[in-house]
């Protein structure tokens, strides 16, 4: 094997697609704060119906910068100092799915879910 085939279908590997995704991300945002670009915020205005799906959906993104991956995991305490509720959180992160937004990852009993944001960066 030359060293020509190394790198011959980097292109179409997804972790060398999700780290091009990561590498043109927006700066994380400082501790405290919460940063959506506003191309993002016109795209996903469109699909949400309530200001909870709008929260939701910020703080993933914002999650996501933070942690710098596309897949966070959301954990009902962050949600519950806004005033959400668990239930509604499963409700918005639904309706997010269905709108193709989102991705769940992965639920365990008594572990947070890990949401996947497929709109990203």
């Amino acid at each position: 094997m030359g060293t020509e085939d190394l790198f011959e279908d980097v292109e179409n590997d997804p972790l060398w697609q999700m780290a091009g995704l990561l590498a043109i991300a927006p700066p994380q945002p400082a501790k405290g704060y919460v940063t959506v670009p506003l191309a993002w915020l016109e795209r996903v205005l469109p699909v949400v119906l309530t200001t909870t799906h709008l929260v939701v959906a910020v703080l993933l993104y914002s999650k996501c910068l933070r942690q710098r991956s596309q897949t966070v995991a959301l954990p009902n305490g962050e949600l519950r100092r806004l005033g959400i509720s668990r239930y509604a959180k499963y409700r918005a992160l639904a309706w997010l799915r269905g709108a193709g937004i989102i991705a769940i990852a992965e639920t365990g009993s008594g572990r947070s879910v890990r949401v996947t944001l497929i709109w990203f960066p």
